[in-house]
């Protein structure tokens, strides 16, 4: 009888601090608003939870961004990714060094160059901050 209740410990204790990790990951804090330089950000979207947040937010920032790699059935949103964002005059005015899955900033509005790098591959699209809507750049 000692030998079997010893058998089921482990498993109970297993369970019991796995359910502590899950409810320590449930109540994270959802990502904060940042500065740099001048430039407010929000950076973020691990989880269903953070992407509404985001999604919620993105209308008091004048640009939004998303970064995804190609997948089937559909793409998948990946982070580690390096942005930089030049003004028209080529001046950097934001870099972060591993942003996403989104990235949201605060901006005047105008026309900007934004370069994203994911796993060693850049692509540079021009985009206007104004009012935020979202431009997704994905990698195939």
């Amino acid at each position: 009888m000692e030998k079997n209740i010893r058998g089921f410990v482990a498993p109970i204790a297993l369970v019991a601090s796995l359910a502590a990790a899950v409810g320590a990951f449930a109540q994270a804090p959802m990502p904060q608003a940042q500065t740099q330089g001048s430039v407010a950000y929000l950076n973020g979207g691990a989880g269903d939870e953070e992407v509404q947040y985001i999604k919620q937010a993105m209308k008091d920032y004048s640009m939004a961004l998303a970064f995804a790699r190609a997948a089937s059935p559909r793409a998948q949103y990946v982070a580690n990714v390096a942005v930089t964002v030049k003004d028209g005059k080529g001046n950097t005015v934001f870099e972060v060094p591993a942003g996403g899955p989104y990235l949201l900033l605060k901006l005047p509005a105008g026309s900007y160059v934004v370069t994203a790098a994911y796993e060693g591959r850049a692509q540079t699209r021009t985009v206007s901050a104004g009012k935020a809507s979202l431009v997704t750049f994905e990698w195939k």
